[in-house]
């Protein structure tokens, strides 16, 4: 973490900004790729570039920049110096993970390696960490002319984290709307759309090697009559709520960057879920301050959204599901629950004529559940209808009809009663009330 880093964690509530549940969230394709430059295809080389690409990984999943730290290698309980090959020199760094868990599975990178090829580089951003390609005394260091591009196990690595009780951030993720003044030579401008710029293209860079769905606001005649560059420089949170309206985005990044002192300082405030999270960044150089900034907003946003492993262990939520009519509704319902990451199991509780409820077996909480659905598009919130107190649900399974049996009947949705877990007597009242989207 930079020294000069000053972090301001805001619990700071801000009205008038409701995120649409028709918002539609960014599906990040390549969470578990990276590609590290490399001056040979050696074994030795390749070893250096997997564990840097896969501590890249475990950055952009867990969304957590201090997963892996690059340190000198100086007596650490969690550190694990990289092999020593003859003729070769100790990288003046080492990767050291966070926990005992992630320590290890660096010393052991390659068992996380689902594919890898060396090919030219596609100008994909990679972290650079400061750890130098081993180098012998036959061989000069010259500037890499190819990368190894690497894919690693997507279950392997999410195993990882959770036995580390670090967040697994999905591949969807909330779409990021960017409100950013930059001073340059006593002149403000805002980023947008259409504007090219160094700053806009480092955003850009750093968010992608983060995971960022980011986007930036079009300023047409729309914006410029709702928002100015001093409503942005200023945050004048109102301003900048109403102008968000339209992109229906998740989270909204609001910053100012200038130079003083012959640095660079940047002021970021972060909106999501209702709170605001501000911190500043200062540098001398613009695309360390940058990269800073994206860094923290992944931090923030992982712990906002990711499936963390709770003390608790296993929780069941009840979730009821409005608008299922026939037969296809209630696929389509059970097929998006199950894809969310933090649900480990869907089970029918009851049928009724236009809902069904059912029973989700998760690792994470409610709340987790709920910021799941939040981004997506197939349920929206029933208003003032989630109860405000979760119901305890050692569930008593029963077959309703004899799944083998020839008497299955079917009720007015058309879904068949088997496999069905049902609850004695005991009225249920289910934790979370959704319609579900045609």
């Amino acid at each position: 973490m930079n020294g000069l880093t000053r972090v301001f964690i805001g619990v700071i509530s801000f009205g008038g900004f409701f995120v649409s549940q028709s918002a539609l969230a960014a599906r990040i394709a390549d969470l578990y790729e990276a590609e590290i430059p490399v001056l040979s295809q050696s074994r030795a080389d390749r070893y250096v570039a997997i564990q840097q690409a896969f501590a890249e990984v475990l950055v952009r999943v867990s969304g957590q920049q201090d997963v892996v730290l690059a340190l000198p290698p100086l007596i650490e309980t969690d550190a694990v110096p990289l092999k020593k090959t003859p003729n070769q020199e100790q990288p003046k760094l080492v990767l050291v993970g966070k926990t005992a868990e992630i320590a290890s599975a660096l010393n052991r990178a390659t068992f996380y390696v689902k594919q890898f090829r060396y090919q030219k580089t596609t100008g994909r951003p990679h972290i650079n960490w400061g750890i130098k390609p081993l180098k012998t005394k036959n061989r000069k260091v010259k500037k890499s002319q190819q990368v190894l591009w690497i894919r690693f196990n997507k279950k392997k690595i999410n195993k990882l984290l959770q036995e580390a009780n670090l967040p697994v951030w999905g591949s969807t993720r909330p779409s990021i709307l960017v409100w950013m003044v930059v001073e340059s030579r006593g002149k403000r401008y805002l980023l947008s759309n259409s504007i090219k710029s160094t700053t806009r293209v480092s955003i850009e860079k750093y968010a992608r090697l983060y995971g960022l769905p980011v986007r930036f606001p079009l300023m047409d005649l729309a914006d410029r009559a709702n928002i100015s560059t001093s409503d942005v420089w200023g945050n004048f949170e109102d301003r900048v709520m109403s102008a968000s309206k339209r992109y229906q985005a998740e989270a909204i990044l609001v910053g100012k960057l200038y130079k003083a002192n012959h640095a660079w300082d940047a002021q970021w405030h972060l909106y999501v879920n209702g709170r605001r999270v501000d911190w500043q960044e200062q540098g001398i150089y613009l695309d360390k301050v940058v990269k800073q900034g994206l860094s923290h907003t992944a931090q923030n946003l992982s712990l906002a959204f990711a499936d963390v492993k709770t003390d608790k262990g296993i929780q069941h939520v009840l979730l009821e599901v409005k608008d299922i009519n026939n037969l296809a509704g209630y696929s389509q319902a059970v097929k998006y629950l199950s894809s969310i990451s933090a649900v480990k199991k869907v089970q029918t509780v009851r049928v009724n004529k236009s809902s069904v409820l059912f029973n989700l077996t998760t690792q994470g909480s409610r709340v987790g559940v709920m910021q799941a659905i939040a981004l997506g598009s197939q349920l929206v919130a029933e208003p003032n209808t989630v109860p405000k107190q979760a119901v305890d649900i050692s569930m008593e399974t029963a077959t309703i009809n004899n799944v083998n049996g020839n008497n299955t009947n079917k009720n007015d949705t058309g879904i068949k009663n088997q496999n069905i877990v049902v609850k004695s007597v005991k009225k249920l009242i289910p934790d979370l009330i959704y319609r579900l989207l045609q």
